[in-house]
């Protein structure tokens, strides 16, 4: 079966993203339906394909950007250049930060929900507990950031519990792929596992809006796709009136084919894009949707976006990867990849657990995650420590050049 495969509607039919009702029953005692009445059940292979590109598309995208995240985009292409990308944080490996790890969690949270929402939420808050514990620099940043806060009066952002601005939407990527377009359940799901660092409702309209882009990318058909419609489902799918307004100013830009950078001037991100939820969600979209077809242009375009453009490439490259599959990211790419200390076999099982959830009534009990290498996670975030530490050292003379480009701009 062909990626093309995964809809049997005719190929110039709208998206249809409003799907029936769930049922009222839990779906876990003998006797009762199924927790939920899918409307647009998706093949096996198909999900398949959907679930392996975006953990790779994801993984990838995030080993490519590390070492560019957070740097003036002048700064960026002075330091490590243009295109053709390579993997330069880790020379030789292309290693993951902790953006593919909590997709790993978020995935790991399901397969032990048992389709339950607040058991899903408790246990990925206990698993992005212990990997905060296992984090030191993270303490540190944090720690230097409180007593910033103090010295300056800055006011605390009360709305975030964690230090990852793109938690929210690479957790609802994931939950509109193992939901399979369910959007009546969805929307419950997204609540709960936004909740889980974020209480603003900024972030809840995100996480939404992003939820069904991941939708989309998993029901459409990437041969005869069509970005305007896409962009079209998506303004209708959100009343936020920021992301509404950004949405219908980006069509205008679609029809007209600009670039992603052009978007990101336009929205006065010249200097970077800001680590901001609304920031990540549309240019990430938009880079998706300018190149829906080209992965390695989709996160190219978005890692030379400077600033915080990690949290754009790599929900740009989760949207690509569930889109296209791994197919079109490149095999020299894939080889050097490493999520250590989840080994390829670990991904494989991950991935055929993942394909069919939620299982039927009985398959459901089944249906447990693999385990989480607590002490191999460790070690991972102590040797990122040290290259983190590397890189800091070889970005300071530049950074203070940062200033003079300002001014220059």
């Amino acid at each position: 079966m062909e990626v093309g495969d995964a809809s049997e509607h005719e190929s110039g039919k709208k998206l249809e993203l409003r799907l029936s009702r769930s049922s009222k029953s839990s779906g876990l005692r003998p006797g009762k339906p199924a927790p939920y009445q899918w409307s647009h059940v998706i093949p096996t292979l198909r999900r398949e394909q959907a679930v392996e590109g975006m953990l790779l598309g994801c993984a990838v995208a995030d080993a490519i950007s590390l070492s560019r995240d957070g740097l003036h985009p002048r700064i960026s292409l002075k330091l490590f250049g243009r295109s053709p990308m390579h993997f330069q944080f880790r020379p030789g490996k292309g290693v993951t930060s902790h953006r593919t790890h909590l997709m790993l969690m978020t995935i790991q949270a399901m397969l032990a929900s048992k389709t339950d929402k607040d058991l899903f939420a408790k246990s990925l808050r206990n698993r992005m507990k212990w990997y905060h514990l296992a984090g030191p620099w993270r303490y540190a940043k944090q720690l230097i950031a409180n007593v910033y806060r103090r010295l300056f009066r800055k006011p605390d952002d009360d709305s975030m519990k964690t230090g990852f601005a793109d938690d929210p939407l690479i957790r609802s990527v994931v939950l509109a792929v193992m939901l399979q377009g369910n959007m009546d359940s969805s929307s419950r799901w997204f609540q709960k596992c936004i909740q889980v660092s974020h209480m603003d409702t900024l972030a809840l309209h995100a996480g939404t809006l992003v939820g069904y882009a991941a939708q989309i990318a998993q029901i459409a058909d990437p041969v005869n796709f069509d970005p305007l419609e896409a962009i079209d489902s998506l303004i209708a799918s959100t009343d936020e009136p920021s992301l509404s307004c950004m949405l219908k100013e980006m069509r205008k830009f679609l029809s007209e084919n600009r670039s992603v950078a052009y978007v990101a001037r336009h929205f006065g991100w010249t200097d970077g894009i800001p680590a901001e939820l609304t920031a990540t969600a549309v240019m990430g979209i938009y880079a998706w949707l300018r190149h829906p077809k080209n992965y390695c242009n989709c996160i190219e375009r978005s890692v030379l976006l400077g600033g915080a453009c990690g949290d754009v490439s790599v929900l740009a490259g989760s949207l690509s990867g569930i889109h296209l599959g791994k197919v079109t990211i490149p095999k020299s790419w894939l080889q050097r990849l490493t999520m250590f200390p989840y080994s390829k076999r670990w991904q494989e099982l991950a991935i055929e657990r993942v394909k069919d959830w939620p299982h039927g009534v009985e398959d459901i009990q089944k249906a447990r995650g693999m385990p989480s290498l607590i002490l191999g996670q460790i070690v991972r975030n102590l040797s990122s420590t040290v290259f983190r530490t590397i890189h800091a050292t070889i970005r300071f003379p530049t950074q203070l050049t940062r200033f003079s480009l300002r001014t220059r701009s």
